[in-house]
């Protein structure tokens, strides 16, 4: 286990660090004594803090802001989509995980066994989670739903203006979504790419929040699930209505524990990456090195067995939120990957349509993860949590793919080791793991020794500037004794914090 030396290192870190990262890392969180919400996406982040200043607590806000990223980060995440959340009540010693993760349609499994399962297209639509999942959440708050989404709606209806991430992920998936939306779609209005900035109106969207709102738990055996099954029989898919009755729900349970250093540690249990997590931090010992470097070995260790039994890199987006009763709620909601999940998009609801099950499952028979009926795919989605020092409590996440699990093991390193600012903690250098040739992308801030150690550890090791990695991770917490909570969003996506 690593040894824990809050103070001393914590306060070297401070003084070494160039003021452009001091800056920055305040630039980049929120305090505050009554309420802080993080999102990846800056109007996401407002929405949630408006409802908590109008007397929501951390759900309603998580949630608020989750559906207000549907509108404005659509390649990422939506109601076609899936979820898992951690959720610790000020009032209990632990937290909880909700996973809303849609089940294996019943033909996958034949498909599966055929061969004929696809990482994208027909055969990799399974069913939508995230419904659920927002509906569990949002019967935890205080505010009623139709307020909830009332800002994602106008948004959509209304109009927002496109981020250059949806543009650069639209570019990424552009190829995919014309070979299965020929005719177009409105997000690629005139076959093109919208550009970053320009003003952009998603009615149909909207139309499936409100219908959303209106059907609850029947949301998707109403209109909009009908177009889902459509879109998916047109092409050739296996959804059918029954899994839609069957497969469609949010569960919680409890969260699975390890320790980090002498702290209690929290992760989302399997099927999510959270084990491999607690496996990566499970031996570490203290060593002079940056711990995000020590604690390479143990991760790849981790990798190579979550590889063995899961599967699934994804693309996602998160949001967090704590009240001023202190507790605190994490959401990573996800469209899957590549961008834009299967391709195939649901007209007229301008819905995206994951591909978690194609993505997720292993075909091969008797694997355990392999899509018998009703089964939850493997995701990388994760979220952990934190006790202590003191009664703080500590809960994060990241969107990454492969890198999930890596970028969370990185951050819990350092505050393992005293590291307790989250905004240095999120904008410490960080080193990017690629599954196809196990090479190396490394941010620029290690120290020569720590980057001569990572080239031995890889096939090949690539330098960039730093904070040029595409994660975004976000962290919340929640101090008890000082009476504060807060959060902190990563700017390398353009993430935002809010408190007040």
């Amino acid at each position: 286990m690593i040894e824990s030396h809050e103070g001393k290192l914590a306060a070297a870190e401070v003084q070494r660090l160039p003021d452009a990262v001091i800056v920055m890392a305040e630039q980049c969180q929120a305090r505050g004594p009554h309420g802080a919400v993080a999102a990846a996406a800056p109007a996401a982040a407002l929405v949630g803090a408006e409802v908590l200043r109008a007397g929501g607590n951390a759900y309603d806000a998580a949630v608020a802001a989750a559906l207000a990223e549907i509108v404005l980060l659509p390649p990422k995440c939506g109601l076609a989509g899936d979820l898992i959340a951690l959720a610790w009540r000020a009032d209990r010693e632990e937290p909880e995980a909700l996973l809303a993760i849609g089940g294996a349609p019943a033909g996958l499994a034949e498909v599966a066994a055929r061969g004929q399962m696809r990482a994208t297209g027909p055969m990799s639509v399974g069913v939508p989670g995230a419904p659920a999942g927002y509906l569990a959440l949002a019967a935890r708050g205080r505010v009623p739903l139709e307020r909830l989404a009332a800002p994602a709606i106008e948004m959509a209806r209304g109009g927002f203006c496109w981020s250059r991430i949806c543009s650069l992920l639209s570019e990424e998936a552009a190829d995919l979504v014309a070979r299965y939306n020929p005719s177009g779609t409105r997000y690629f209005p005139n076959n093109r790419i919208i550009p970053p900035g320009a003003v952009t109106r998603l009615p149909g969207l909207a139309a499936a929040i409100e219908s959303f709102v209106r059907e609850r738990a029947g949301f998707l055996t109403g209109e909009v699930g009908e177009a889902i099954l459509s879109c998916v029989r047109r092409h050739g898919g296996i959804l059918t209505r029954a899994d839609f009755e069957t497969s469609a729900t949010a569960e919680w349970v409890a969260a699975a524990r390890g320790q980090l250093a002498d702290r209690p540690l929290f992760v989302t249990p399997a099927p999510t990456h959270g084990p491999a997590l607690l496996r990566a931090l499970n031996r570490m010992a203290h060593s002079d090195i940056d711990p995000a470097v020590a604690v390479h070995g143990d991760v790849m260790q981790a990798l190579k067995w979550q590889r063995g039994e899961l599967a699934d890199p994804s693309g996602t987006s998160m949001v967090s939120a704590a009240d001023m009763e202190g507790t605190l709620v994490t959401i990573v909601h996800s469209n899957s990957y590549p961008r834009f999940g299967s391709g195939l998009v649901a007209e007229p609801y301008d819905l995206i349509l994951a591909n978690r099950a194609g993505r997720g499952f292993s075909d091969q028979p008797g694997h355990p993860n392999f899509p018998a009926p009703g089964r939850r795919p493997a995701t990388t989605l994760h979220a952990w949590a934190v006790s202590g020092p003191g009664r703080i409590r500590w809960q994060g996440a990241t969107p990454g793919g492969d890198n999930q699990m890596p970028w969370n093991a990185q951050t819990l390193a350092r505050m393992a080791v005293g590291g307790a600012d989250i905004g240095q903690l999120i904008l410490s250098p960080r080193w990017q793991w690629h599954p196809a040739d196990d090479s190396l992308t490394v941010e620029a801030g290690f120290k020569a020794a720590e980057l001569e150690l990572l080239r031995s550890f890889a096939s090949r090791l690539h330098k960039v500037e730093q904070w040029a990695i595409r994660s975004a991770m976000q962290i919340v917490t929640s101090d008890a004794d000082k009476g504060i909570v807060s959060a902190a969003a990563d700017p390398r996506t353009v993430g935002a914090a809010l408190a007040f």
